[in-house]
């Protein structure tokens, strides 16, 4: 059995982690901000939860990622990213408005989620980093955002069972498994409980379940359920 020289296998170990680093650091430089062939990369997803907010674009270091307009209630879906230290901004469709903005770090493989949140005079973001690990076999993963700016310690709910606990606007519950099937979902607020969604959770889906719309309004902003299938 032939055995390789001590130096040529450092060297060997050298080379390997060089290509590696000129791999991830390949996925910051690329001349074509959408050429992700042989990249590591990390994904971004914007969901719009903000009632007031017209429809919206995700930006990623100045280059569109979300190519199509995000109404409310809606999300983009997973876009490509590349990695390290980026200025993510939602924007208006046409692109010349910021309606809001953050600093972030993108790691790879790893999956974020954006809510834009709030009303016109205050809208933010909520960032989540999504856990996309597979649920035990018969389960769905769900993880609870309230995105509803006036409710309170809001909780999430299969008709009158309680699934997570209370979150406050802003609030990102740990993500947890329940069995797959039809479920009614509601969030209350107190004594006030939104409408009703009716879904079925799949087994081995992962499923990012928020409050939206207002407390004390009809319509289109009415207070409710958005639910969004990750994977």
């Amino acid at each position: 059995m032939k055995r390789f020289p001590t130096a040529l296998k450092q060297t060997l170990r050298y080379a390997f982690v060089g290509l590696l680093g000129l791999s991830l650091l390949s996925s910051c430089k690329k001349d074509d901000p959408y050429d992700f062939k042989d990249t590591i990369t990390a994904d971004v997803n914007l969901i719009n939860a903000s009632p007031d907010a017209t429809a919206a674009r995700l930006y990623v270091d100045d280059v569109l990622r979300t190519p199509n307009g995000v109404n409310y209630g809606d999300a983009s879906g997973y876009n490509k990213s590349f990695l390290g230290d980026q200025d993510v901004e939602i924007r208006s469709v046409s692109g010349e408005a910021v309606l809001a903005s953050t600093h972030g770090q993108f790691d790879a493989y790893a999956s974020y989620t954006y809510f834009l949140v709030g009303q016109n005079s205050s809208l933010g973001l909520v960032i989540v980093t999504d856990d996309l690990a597979a649920p035990s076999a018969g389960k769905a993963k769900i993880r609870f955002v309230n995105a509803a700016p006036n409710a309170s310690n809001a909780t999430l709910n299969n008709g009158s069972t309680v699934l997570v606990g209370p979150q406050n606007f802003r609030g990102i519950a740990p993500s947890t498994e329940v069995a797959a099937g039809s479920y009614t979902l509601t969030v209350a607020s107190g004594l006030v409980r939104s409408a009703t969604t009716t879904v079925n959770l799949e087994s081995g889906k992962i499923y990012t379940v928020y409050a939206k719309g207002l407390i004390g309004t009809a319509g289109a902003s009415a207070f409710g359920v958005g639910v969004f299938v990750n994977k």
